[in-house]
């Protein structure tokens, strides 16, 4: 596999043209990164709306979820917000054999690994039946009922300091857990904090082919501006005239 730093800064692909393997191969991750990468994959309409009457999948097309898979394929784990981890794509993520054998050859564990950031510890039960059980960061506040339920449902707690968990502790704990294959899936609360506490090091956008208008909000919303400054590595486009651009880090 040709290492991430060795290809050119801004590339054009097909995605049509590319098999399942070479996908994984472009969108790995840094072979032995030494610390956490968080990367977040979003899809927002061409207009800029995230959601199409409410829903984000509405925007989707064939090529978004073919990339989608891929993303997740070459993870360690997906971080999501409570709120995110109800929907029912988080209940069991398997990994399909062939990527299984991918991930065992780049020193990926076979199983992809879910990580909740919840403060008061509270989140869907059906996640506690998955058959790799979620990893859930939780507030010093939140109540010891909660810490119980979850430990008592398989989950692994970690506690972070009292009050809103900061993205800085999200990046430690991750760390602490050797998960440095980070995939942000959502949703936009979770990803604006992590924008403003500027830990977001990769965004992969995908662009739908369609307008949309109405009320849906952007991928971020914060309290005050933040720059941060990011250059295009990668586009892959779709024959249904889908854009993802995989943008990283100055």
């Amino acid at each position: 596999m040709t290492a991430v730093a060795a290809r050119p800064p801004s590339t054009l692909y097909e995605v049509e043209t590319l098999t399942d393997e070479a996908l994984r191969d472009l969108l790995a991750y840094p072979e032995t990164p030494a610390e956490p990468r968080l990367r977040a994959n979003f899809i927002a309409s061409i207009d800029g709306a995230v959601t199409l009457d409410g829903a984000g999948r509405k925007l989707g097309t064939p090529t978004d979820r073919r990339v989608f898979t891929r993303l997740r394929e070459v993870a360690d784990v997906i971080l999501v917000g409570a709120t995110t981890a109800g929907s029912k794509p988080y209940a069991d993520l398997r990994v399909e054999a062939d990527a299984q054998g991918w991930r065992l050859s780049h020193g990926l564990s076979p199983a992809l690994r879910l990580v909740v950031v919840s403060s008061r510890g509270v989140i869907p039960p059906h996640l506690l039946t998955a058959t790799v059980p979620p990893i859930v960061l939780v507030s010093a506040s939140a109540t010891s009922s909660a810490r119980r339920a979850l430990e008592a449902g398989g989950a692994v707690v970690c506690e972070m300091p009292e009050g809103q968990i900061t993205s800085a502790a999200i990046r430690r704990a991750l760390g602490d857990l050797g998960l440095n294959r980070v995939l942000v899936e959502g949703g936009p609360t979770l990803f604006s904090h992590l924008v403003a506490g500027d830990d977001i090091d990769e965004l992969c956008l995908t662009t739908s082919p369609m307008m949309v208008a109405g009320p849906a909000r952007r991928i971020a919303v914060t309290p005050a501006h933040v720059e941060l400054g990011m250059r295009r590595r990668d586009v892959l486009l779709g024959d249904d005239g889908t854009v993802i651009v995989r943008w990283i880090r100055r």
